[in-house]
């Protein structure tokens, strides 16, 4: 009878810790890129903002998918539900204007790509370089 009595108080226990205690991971997966100007492909030079990126291709599903623009610092965020390969397209064109008569003087395009592995509950930092296409 002792054992019974000693028995069931660490039995209900056990029960309440494995009922009220949950694991909470955080399985968002953020990717962080950062967009650069480049002349040769291989070193930085600037900032690039305002940078067209594009992540994943169509036939992706709509949760391994983004569309936005890098901001002042040529930064550009996204969370992913779920972790995955992702292939991404960077594009930007800066015009060049004529001040006095506001006409069209140049237009340079940029472009760059890369592949990126976001993992559960972890930020991937990427870098992009932006070499001039045309």
């Amino acid at each position: 009878m002792k054992k019974i009595r000693i028995f069931i108080p660490i039995l209900l226990a056990v029960i309440a810790v494995f009922t009220f205690s949950q694991c909470k991971k955080n399985h968002d997966c953020t990717m962080h890129l950062e967009c650069y100007y480049s002349d040769n492909g291989i070193d930085t030079g600037d900032v690039c903002s305002n940078v067209h990126i594009v992540v994943g291709k169509e036939e992706y599903a709509d949760y391994a998918r983004a569309d936005g623009y890098t901001d002042a610092n040529g930064v550009f965020e996204h969370i992913f539900p779920y972790p995955a390969l992702l292939d991404v397209v960077a594009t930007k064109a800066d015009t060049i204007w004529n001040e006095e008569d506001s006409t069209v003087v140049e237009v340079k395009y940029y472009t760059g790509a890369a592949q990126v592995q976001v993992n559960d509950g972890e930020t991937t930092s990427k870098t992009i370089l932006m070499v001039r296409t045309y």
